[in-house]
């Protein structure tokens, strides 16, 4: 799946879970959103990998990252599970 189709899937995905559109789309940060906070980051870790059939890597659940980097991490992993 290219980037830009990953990318409209996880901003629908973080809507759905945290209940608000990311502020600044994919530059989004954990720290730009009051919404998402600790639970929220592991509910959308959760429902990322469940969204794209994937695991992504645990350092997700802790770090602040921007919903570009957690894109990134999806299509590394659709590309490791693919042969």
């Amino acid at each position: 799946m290219a980037t830009e189709q990953v990318m409209q899937q996880l901003l629908e995905v973080f809507a759905s879970v945290v209940g608000e559109e990311a502020v600044y789309g994919p530059d989004t940060a954990r720290g730009d959103m009051d919404v998402w906070d600790s639970l929220a980051q592991v509910r959308l870790v959760y429902a990322i990998e469940r969204a794209f059939d994937i695991e992504l890597p645990e350092r997700l659940l802790t770090s602040e990252v921007a919903l570009s980097d957690i894109a990134a991490a999806v299509v590394d992993a659709q590309r490791a599970r693919t042969p």
